[in-house]
This record gives C-alpha cells, structure tokens and sequence, in this order.
C-alpha cells in the first residue's frame, strides 16, 4: 500500500497555546501524526513535509506561489493520496485555487483545518484528518477536495472550488449552492445526489491541466464588496492592478448612483486607468437583470456567472498570472466545478 503525504503548513490545526496566544512553531504541526497515530493507531504510512509554517490569516501572494510550486511539482503516482493541513481563515481561498489549479492530479488531494488547536475541548482537528485519511482510502475520487466537520458532527466533503468561508461566530464553512459534495460516515464516503453535484463518474474522469507551468502571483487582483457608503474615491488605484473584482450584492447589483458612491462611475475610472472590472456573481447576465447591473455592463463590468467570492478571486488569479490572452473568453468556462449550473 502506497504512503499518503501529509503537506503541514501551521495554522490552528498546527499551532499551539502559550499563555493567552494561539501560534505555530517549527515543531508543533508534527503533533498531529502523533495525535492520530496514538488514537487510531499505526496501520496509515505518512510521510510527512512542511514547506513552512504559518497562520494562516498571513498567508499573501507570496506564500501561495511557495505552497503552489511546492504542490505542483509532487510525483502524485507515488502516493494513495495527499493531505494538506492549513489555517481555516483562509482555507475556503486556498482551496478555491487549488481546486483549479490542480484540477488534474490523479489522487485524492484534502485540505483539511481545525477549529481549536489539537487536544483543546471542542476542537475537530484531529476528526478533520481521520476523515481526510479515510476519503483517499476510500479510493472513489481523484481531484481536489476540503473535508471539515460542522457542529452538528457531520463530517463534510466540500468540492475544493465551491468552499466558502466560515462564518465568524459558529466557524461553520459553506459550499456555494448550499449543498455539500457528500459526508463521511464510518469510513465510508456517502455523496450528496443535489443536482448541482458532479456524478462520481464525472469527478474520476481525466481533467486537463489548467497550464503547462505553474504559475507565480506577481499580478495582483483587487477585490471589494458592496455596502451602503462605500466611496470608490477612496479606492487608489496607482499601483494598478492587473484586473478588479467587484464582487455583487445577492440580486447581483450595487449602488449607481451618488457620485463618489456609484460602482458605474468606478468602472468607468478603471477603464480610463485601463484596469479592467469583474463582477460577480451574476446569475444571467443575458438574462433579466436589475438596471443597475446593466448599467455596470454597460459601462464595462465584465460578469461572472454563478461562482462565489473565494472562486471568482482565485480564478482571476490564476488566469491573469498564467498570461492567458482572452480572459474574457475563459471567464465563464469552468475549470473544476466552480461554476454552477443556471
């Protein structure tokens, strides 16, 4: 039987507490195999790597290419499955850029977190990663997957790319569509049948690499959100960023009007700046729309149907940094299940 490869790099589910702070050191992610080993015992080969180790709430373009470069050059063949450990704050992005940036890989590769450090009352690290071990056991997928147990003891398998982040009072995370890929019971990988889920068939079928290299994150994206006041004057715009995402109230819309405060006057300012605009999510944008999303169109907003935040940024992301030519073409073709059907 084949290792799996387990990818540390901080965050809760690495970290420990001293005092009143919760931190990572160079030594404490390593307490998670000692954790599993001594609680289900001995009969998993890991090999274990960490790249660094971090919070994850630190993590920046910079550290991305590192964990991307690191990731994309694994002999994937030699392993059952990877697992990588990572902070919850920023797992949701993460795992939206890897969801299609490794689209391709022939195993199972889980990102998995933790809610509390290991061994805290209420902490569901350690469960995170025995559902992790379990899902590349079960031999079933192949692709990108974030597994997470919600405080109703379900254990969660979310499609990389549709993770969205956990709200700030429960650390409950959600999947764009409201459905989960499937749970984990008893060993055993059980898929949510939603119509808005990819078959196992689908999901096992060879998928195309998104790039011949991979890329780095030079290219910045700026992304905002809409809220009453939000003044797009005091957006600087001098260090120009390759491409904004404006990411849309639900009905898809934002203010157009005040001055200062209308998202058609930015657009038409990122045009004379020759920064070009995203807006997301839309759920037609050929269809019937608000006016105010027209007008966002019109004056040049780019739309992006049916995709979250976390994907909508990725995807950019990826797109501007790889120097694919007609972005606008690529937009709204999906990678890796990130975009829903209408």
């Amino acid at each position: 039987m084949k290792d799996i490869l387990v990818v540390l790099t901080g965050g809760t589910i690495g970290s420990r507490v001293e005092g009143q702070w919760v931190d990572v050191n160079d030594t404490s992610p390593y307490g998670l195999i000692e954790l599993y080993r001594n609680t289900y015992g001995e009969d998993v080969h890991f090999q274990v790597v960490q790249p660094f180790s971090i919070l994850s709430e630190n993590m920046r373009p910079q550290t991305w290419e590192k964990l991307c470069r690191f990731l994309w050059d694994i002999a994937y063949e030699k392993y059952e499955g990877v697992i990588l450990a990572h902070g919850s704050d920023t797992l949701s992005y993460t795992s939206a850029l890897l969801g299609m940036l490794l689209a391709h890989v022939p195993v199972p590769l889980v990102l998995t977190a933790s809610n509390y450090p290991l061994g805290e009352e209420g902490s569901n690290g350690l469960v995170n990663f025995r559902s992790a071990v379990e899902l590349i056991r079960t031999r079933l997928l192949k692709g990108v997957f974030t597994v997470y147990q919600n405080d109703k003891g379900e254990n969660n398998v979310y499609l990389a790319a549709r993770v969205t982040e956990a709200d700030p009072y429960l650390d409950q995370f959600g999947s764009f569509g409201g459905q989960v890929f499937g749970k984990m019971e008893n060993g055993n990988f059980k898929r949510n049948d939603h119509r808005i889920n990819p078959s196992i068939l689908q999901i096992m079928e060879k998928k195309e690499r998104i790039a011949v290299r991979c890329p780095g994150f030079e290219k910045q994206v700026l992304m905002i959100r809409p809220y009453p006041g939000l003044d797009y004057d005091a957006i600087d715009l001098g260090k120009k960023p390759a491409a904004v995402l404006h990411y849309l109230y639900h009905s898809a819309t934002a203010c157009t009007q005040g001055g200062a405060y209308s998202a058609v006057n930015f657009v038409k300012r990122c045009q004379r700046e020759g920064v070009p605009v995203y807006m997301a999510s839309c759920k037609d944008a050929r269809g019937r729309n608000y006016v105010t999303a027209g007008e966002m169109m019109e004056a040049g907003a780019v739309p992006m149907e049916n995709i979250s935040l976390e994907a909508a940024y990725a995807k950019l992301t990826l797109l501007y940094n790889l120097g694919i030519e007609d972005i606008r073409g690529r937009i709204n073709k999906p990678v890796c299940y990130e975009i829903l059907d209408k």
